[in-house]
């Protein structure tokens, strides 16, 4: 039950955060999980009802994973993003775009609030992951068209460069360029673990930039953790407010900003 010092307090950071954007990051670890997408997508209509600005991206690492090895194909990665060749990134294109339907039809079951959204990053071929583009422009305009409206964009990871050809783009460091360029206050990043943990597995409720880059650079945290923690400290370095790493249990996400304990890793500035 929730006691009247906690309203107050939820009261009070609403009040706060009204007319405010706030960008969540599903990660692909947990968007197969039904209970989990609705959970989520019950805060996420909530929090729209409250005034909150809200942008989603999304990624799809393990259904993607699980469909290159049905065709025969070795899914690679380094530091946490994954190699694309031609067939990969056809397979890519498929999985993003069914779990972007699951996540704006179940965002929808309670207020038809969700569109998906793709075309959004024009991007250029990084030289070392075949496929796979940096982000050089996004069409804010057109985002800020949606939120303005009251509508939740539910944003797929795809590029295009200037020639039209798509190119993957890592989840997570969209998720952080949005961030940058929407001028978010909050980035929450949804995830299978309960935030950043240190080296004996213990959560660590808060970091600032430098400890987080000591994280990296000492490799206490590894593979895909990686672009979700950079992700962070470079939206952080741009202006954002905060960022939040957390387990996507059940209204994780309320928890997490609406309280003054969190339910996973905030990081900071400085």
């Amino acid at each position: 039950m929730v006691t009247s010092k906690e309203l107050i307090e939820a009261i009070e950071y609403i009040k706060k955060f009204r007319g405010q954007v706030f960008i969540v990051k599903f990660s692909g670890e947990i968007v197969g999980d039904d209970k989990v997408l609705d959970s989520a997508a019950r805060d996420l209509i909530l929090l729209n009802e409250m005034g909150i600005h809200l942008v989603v991206m999304h990624g799809a690492g393990n259904l993607i994973s699980s469909n290159m090895k049905k065709f025969g194909l070795k899914p690679r990665f380094v530091k946490g993003e994954r190699v694309t060749d031609e067939k990969t990134l056809n397979i890519v294109i498929g999985c993003l775009q069914h779990v972007n339907d699951r996540i704006v039809g179940k965002i929808n079951k309670y207020n038809k609030r969700a569109i998906g959204v793709t075309g959004v990053f024009v991007a250029k071929k990084r030289k070392s992951l075949g496929l796979v583009g940096n982000i050089e422009e996004i069409n804010t305009e057109f985002l800020h068209s949606i939120i303005e409206k009251g509508h939740i964009p539910v944003i797929l990871p795809i590029g295009e460069d200037k020639e039209g050809n798509s190119l993957n783009i890592n989840a997570d460091i969209a998720a952080g360029e949005l961030a940058k360029v929407l001028n978010a206050t909050k980035l929450i990043i949804l995830t299978n673990v309960d935030g950043i943990l240190n080296k004996n597995g213990k959560l660590i409720k808060t970091l600032n930039i430098s400890e987080a880059k000591k994280l990296i650079k000492s490799e206490e945290i590894t593979g895909g953790m990686i672009p979700k923690l950079d992700a962070c400290i470079k939206a952080l370095s741009r202006g954002v407010k905060r960022a939040h790493i957390i387990k996507a249990s059940e209204h994780a996400i309320l928890g997490e900003i609406l309280t003054k304990e969190g339910t996973g890793t905030m990081i900071v500035g400085g």
